[in-house]
C-alpha cells in the first residue's frame, strides 16, 4: 500500500531563498544532499511538499530542512524520527524551523539522553489519532513528565488537575495521540511539567498560547512537530577526564590500559564528581608490529578496535602447560611494573596468545549473538581481516607493494578466503579478536553507563596512509599528498601527518557514506566525540609528496596566486627566483661552516648569477631524506630547500602558486628590493587572511551538517591552530562546541585565554594529550608562570618555582566556574590536584610531543586507579 504523506514548515523567507527536504527515503533524497526535495513556496510563513512513498511494513522515517540562498546552505539543528505504520491513507506534518545553534539541541544528544537523563521509553499507539503531539524537553529529570493542556476537552479545558500526560517514545520526543474530531476548527493548546511523584502539575511553558487549525479527515493523521517545551533550562555543566586507555593500570591488565580498566576509572570518575571520561582514538594501528603503531591516530581501520586493548582472561585460558600459559603471571607482572608501556612486548605476546585461544576453541565462538554482529560489520570485518592476512604475509602494510590483491575486488577477496585456506583461517582468527573487543568493549560502555559517566571518543582528522580505508576505496583520497598542519607553537616547521587528504567531492557524491558508516559505528560504543582537527572540515594543510616538512604545505581547497596576479600587484615575477631555493656563499657559509666547501661538491651545483641550486639527487627534502645523511646535515638541506616564496602547484595543467607560510623569514625574501617585499607582504596576508574566508565556509557548511546528523552523539571540535574567521561561526550555527586552551588563546595579542568569557557551548581545558601538564608548563618558561600567577590568578606574591597542589586546584577551580558546558582536564592534572604528585619530572608525563614526528606514545598512570584516593570536584 502507499502512504501519502504532506509536509508544512513554518519559516518566514526572502526572495531568493529555497527550502528542501533531505531524509532517508528515495522520495527526499536518500540522505544525498543534491537530491533533496524541493519545497513548494505557499505564503510568507509557510512552505510545503507532497510525496507518495509504499508502505508495506514499519518505517522509521529521519528527515530535516535545508535552507539554500544562491551557494549559502543552512541544516537545521536536528533530524525528525517518527516511526511509521501502515494504515493511514494520509499524514500530514507541521514543523517549525529547528536552529542548530539553540543549546537545547546539544542537550538532546548521547550523553544527556542515554546516560545523564535516561527514561525508559513507551510504546504508544497512534492508530486511531487524528492529531499527535510531540515535542523535546531536555534536561527533565526522569520524576516529571510534560503535560498538554488547552480549550477543548480532548486537552482538559485547561484543568490543571487533569492535563494530558506525554509518553516518551524511541526516538526521544514526548508524545500525546489524540481524536480531536468534532472539536473547534481552532484550538488553543500550551505544555506543562507535571511531577509523577507527586501527581501534581507545576507550570506551563513560558510564552503565548499555540494554535492550532483543527483539520480532521477520514484516513488522515496530522503530526505536530512542536520542537522544544519552552521552559528557563538552567546552563547545565559538568567535567570529565581526559586519558588514552593505554594509560591506565591496573593488577588485571597486561602491561597495558584494556577497555576493562574503563570500568574502575568511571567509578573513580564519579566519586570525583566527573561526568564523562574522554579518550584518545582506540582503532587497530598495527602496520609494523613495532613500537612506531603506537601512534593511536594512524589507524590502518577506521572500524577495527586495536587488539591492544583486550583482556586476555575474559577471552579464555590456555591449558596450564602451554608455553605461553606458563610464562603468563611472570611475564604480565613484569610488564605491569614497568613505568611505561613497552608496546611491542604487549601486542606481540597478545596476538599470540589469541592465536592460540582461537586455535583451540574458535568453533565455539560461532553463536547466534557472533552471527548477528557478523551481519552488521561484515562491510568493513571482511576487508580488514583479508588486508591484516596480506600485510602478515608480505610483511607490509603498503598494498601497493604485494604482488597480488593490490587492487580491491570484493569479488575476489571473496573468492580468495573460500579457496584460501590459510586466507580463511587467518580471517576467522581476525573476527575471533574483533567479536571480543567489541564484546569487552560493549561491556565496559554498559558498566560506565550504570556509573552516570558518559564516554567520548575521538576521530582522527586522516587516515593512514596504508590502511583498509585507502585499499578499498583509493579514490576517496588524495594519495599523493599529506597532510599536516602549518607551524605553530608546537613546532616551527609545521607537522607532516603523512595521511592522505580526502577527496571531499567524491565523498560528496553518496552523501558522505563512508563518514556516515564511521560515525555510526562509533556510537555503538561513544556517547560524544571530539573532532581531531576540525579545520580539516574547512581546509587542510597539503604536503607535496616530495616535502618532508608541514613548511612547505599549502591550504587546500585554497584560491590560489597566478602569474597574472602576480604581475597586477606590481611584483615583478620570475618563476624560478620565486620557486627555487636561493641558495648563495653567505648561507652556506652561515649554514654550514668550514663544511661549506664538502656540501657544494657532494649535494649543489652554481649558477650563472653567483648563486647554487641543489643537484637531481637531492633537490627535494623527501630526497635527502632517503640518503640518509647525520641529522644536522639534513636538517640544514632541508632548511635550504624550504627557502622559497612560493610553492609551484599544477592542477589539471594548469600552474597556480600558494605563497609559502611566513615567508618573510626566508633568506630569499630578505634578498628582494623593498617595492617588492612590501607588494608580497600583501598579497601574503590577503591570501592567508582575506580571500579564502568565503570558500572554506562554504567548504565546511556542505560537510559538517551531514557529519552531525549521522547520530545523536555530541560533537565537539577541537578548534586549535590558525583559525580562519569563518570556523567560529560556523561551529556556532552548527551547535558544535570549539575547545578554549587557557594558555593558547584565539585572540591576538592576548597571552592567555579568557575562559570566563568562553560561549557556553565549548570545551575548556587547560592541557590537552598535544601539550605538558600544568606542572610541566608551569616549569617551561619562568616569565609566563610569573605573568599567569599574577594577571590570571590574581596573585601578588612571587610564584611558586613547580606547581604544587593548591596552584593545579587553584587553576582547575577557575575552570569548574566558568560558563561553559564542558571542562575536560588531563587524568594527570587531576591526579596531582588530588595531592598525588610523582616524584618524577613532569616531562615525564607528557603523552604526546608534536614536534617529535616518531614520538612513541607510553604514558602509563603510577598506580591502579582505584589505588588513588579521590579529590571530589565542585562547580
Amino acid at each position: 500500500m502507499h502512504q501519502k504523506i504532506r509536509f508544512y514548515l513554518r519559516y518566514h523567507t526572502h526572495y531568493g531563498q529555497e527550502l528542501y527536504l533531505l531524509g532517508n527515503i528515495s522520495a527526499l533524497g536518500n540522505d544525498v544532499p543534491h537530491q533533496a526535495c524541493r519545497l513548494q513556496w505557499l505564503n510568507d510563513e509557510w512552505w510545503g511538499a507532497t510525496i507518495d512513498i509504499p508502505l508495506e511494513k514499519p518505517l522509521l522515517l529521519q528527515y530535516q530542512y535545508i535552507l539554500k540562498e544562491l551557494e549559502e546552505i543552512a541544516y537545521e539543528g536536528g533530524v525528525r524520527e517518527i516511526l511509521l505504520q501502515p494504515g493511514t491513507d494520509e499524514l500530514v506534518f507541521i514543523d517549525t524551523w529547528n536552529y542548530a545553534a539553540q543549546p537545547q539541541n546539544a542537550w538532546q544528544t548521547a550523553p544527556f539522553t542515554r546516560v545523564f537523563f535516561q527514561r525508559p521509553e513507551q510504546k504508544i499507539t497512534t492508530t486511531s489519532a487524528t492529531h499527535v503531539f510531540r515535542v523535546q524537553a531536555p534536561l527533565l529529570p526522569a520524576n516529571k513528565t510534560v503535560c498538554l493542556l488547552g480549550n477543548v476537552p480532548p486537552l482538559g479545558n485547561w484543568n490543571a488537575e487533569e492535563p494530558v500526560l506525554l509518553q516518551y517514545d524511541a526516538q526521544g520526543w514526548f508524545t500525546a495521540a489524540l481524536d480531536l474530531t468534532g472539536q473547534p476548527a481552532s484550538i488553543q493548546y500550551k505544555y506543562g511539567i507535571y511531577n509523577l511523584d507527586t501527581c501534581t502539575f507545576e507550570k506551563y511553558e513560558q510564552g503565548h498560547n499555540r494554535e492550532l487549525l483543527n483539520v480532521v479527515a477520514p484516513g488522515r493523521q496530522t503530526v505536530l512537530h512542536d520542537e522544544f517545551v519552552r521552559t528557563g533550562y538552567p546552563h547545565w555543566k559538568g567535567a570529565g577526564v581526559s586519558v588514552p586507555v593505554f594509560s591506565l593500570r591496573s593488577r588485571e591488565g597486561f602491561g597495558t590500559g584494556e577497555f576493562a580498566d574503563l570500568v574502575p576509572l568511571a567509578q573513580w570518575a564519579r566519586q570525583s564528581g566527573l561526568q564523562l571520561i574522554q579518550l584518545l582514538p582506540v582503532n587497530d594501528t598495527i602496520s609494523t608490529h613495532t613500537w612506531r603503531d603506537s601512534y593511536p591516530y594512524a589507524a590502518i581501520s577506521a572500524f577495527a578496535l586495536h587488539p591492544q586493548y583486550i583482556r586476555l582472561q575474559d577471552v579464555g585460558q590456555l591449558p596450564a602447560t602451554h608455553p605461553l600459559q606458563r610464562q603468563f603471571h611472570s611475564l604480565r607482572q613484569w610488564l605491569n611494573e614497568k613505568d611505561e608501556v613497552d608496546y611491542e612486548t604487549v601486542l606481540s605476546y597478545k596476538l599470540a596468545y589469541l592465536k592460540s585461544l582461537y586455535d583451540a576453541e574458535g568453533e565455539k565462538l560461532e553463536t547466534r549473538a557472533y552471527w548477528q554482529w557478523f551481519a552488521s560489520n561484515e562491510h568493513w570485518l571482511l576487508p580488514y581481516a583479508v588486508f591484516c592476512h596480506l600485510r602478515d604475509k608480505y610483511q607490509t602494510s603498503d598494498f601497493s607493494q604485494w604482488p597480488e590483491y593490490n587492487v580491491y575486488d570484493y569479488t575476489e577477496i571473496n573468492r580468495f578466503v573460500i579457496e584460501d585456506s590459510a586466507a580463511a583461517e587467518a580471517a576467522h582468527y581476525h573476527f575471533f579478536v574483533q567479536y571480543h573487543l567489541h564484546r569487552q568493549l560493549s561491556a565496559a560502555v554498559e558498566a560506565v553507563h550504570a556509573e552516570g559517566i558518559a564516554l567520548k571518543g575521538d576521530i582522527p582528522i586522516g587516515i593512514s596512509r596504508y590502511s583498509v580505508d585507502a585499499w578499498m576505496n583509493p579514490g576517496l583520497y588524495h594519495l599523493d599528498v599529506q597532510a599536516g598542519a602549518p607551524p605553530d607553537s608546537f613546532t616551527a616547521e609545521g607537522q607532516n601527518w603523512g595521511f592522505p587528504t580526502y577527496n571531499w567531492k567524491k565523498m560528496a557524491a553518496d552523501g558522505y557514506e563512508w563518514w556516515q558508516q564511521r560515525l555510526r559505528h562509533m556510537s555503538v560504543y561513544f556517547d560524544a566525540f571530539r573532532i581531531d582537527h576540525i579545520l580539516g572540515f574547512f581546509r587542510i594543510w597539503q604536503i607535496p609528496a616530495h616535502a618532508v616538512q608541514g613548511l612547505l604545505g599549502y591550504f587546500h581547497p585554497a584560491i590560489p596566486v597566478s602569474r597574472e596576479e602576480l604581475l597586477q600587484r606590481g611584483i615583478n615575477f620570475d618563476e624560478d627566483r620565486f620557486c627555487n631555493p636561493w641558495i648563495t656563499e653567505e648561507i652556506l657559509d652561515l649554514a654550514f661552516g668550514s663544511y661549506a666547501g664538502i656540501i657544494k661538491d657532494r649535494y649543489l651545483q652554481s649558477l650563472d648569477n653567483g648563486n647554487y641550486s641543489l643537484l637531481p639527487h637531492c633537490d627535494t627534502q623527501r630526497k635527502v631524506k632517503d640518503l640518509q645523511l647525520p641529522e644536522a646535515v639534513e636538517t640544514a638541506l632541508f632548511k635550504l630547500i624550504a627557502d622559497v616564496l612560493l610553492i609551484k602547484v599544477t592542477d589539471k595543467k594548469r600552474v597556480m602558486y600558494h605563497p609559502r607560510y611566513d615567508l618573510a623569514s626566508t633568506a630569499s625574501f630578505a634578498a628582494l628590493d623593498e617595492t617588492t617585499r612590501q607588494h608580497l607582504l600583501e598579497l601574503y596576508h590577503h591570501y592567508f587572511y582575506v580571500r579564502q574566508e568565503s570558500r572554506w565556509r562554504k567548504e565546511a557548511m556542505h560537510k559538517l551538517p551531514l557529519i552531525r546528523r549521522a547520530t545523536r552523539m555530541l560533537i565537539c571540535g577541537e578548534d586549535l591552530g590558525m583559525v580562519p574567521h569563518c570556523v567560529n561561526g560556523v561551529m556556532k550555527e552548527q551547535g558544535i562546541l570549539g575547545l578554549e586552551v587557557q594558555r593558547m588563546p584565539k585572540e591576538a595579542g592576548r597571552a592567555f585565554a579568557g575562559i570566563s568569557q568562553a560561549p557556553y557551548l565549548s570545551v575548556l581545558t587547560p592541557s590537552t594529550h598535544d601539550m605538558s601538564t600544568i606542572r610541566g608548563w608551569w616549569e617551561e618558561d619562568a616569565g609566563i608562570s610569573r605573568k599567569f600567577y599574577r594577571q590570571i590568578l590574581g596573585h601578588a606574591t612571587t610564584p611558586p618555582r613547580q606547581a604544587n597542589t593548591e596552584l593545579i586546584k587553584e587553576i582547575i577551580n577557575q575552570h569548574l566556574h566558568a560558563n561553559a558546558m564542558w571542562r575536560i582536564f588531563q587524568i594527570q592534572d587531576l591526579l596531582a590536584a588530588a595531592g598525588h604528585i610523582p616524584d618524577q619530572h613532569p616531562d615525564k608525563e607528557r603523552i604526546n610531543i608534536p614536534a617529535v614526528t616518531q614520538h612513541y606514545w607510553r604514558y602509563r598512570i603510577n598506580k591502579g586507579i582505584n589505588d588513588y584516593e579521590t579529590h571530589t570536584l565542585s562547580f
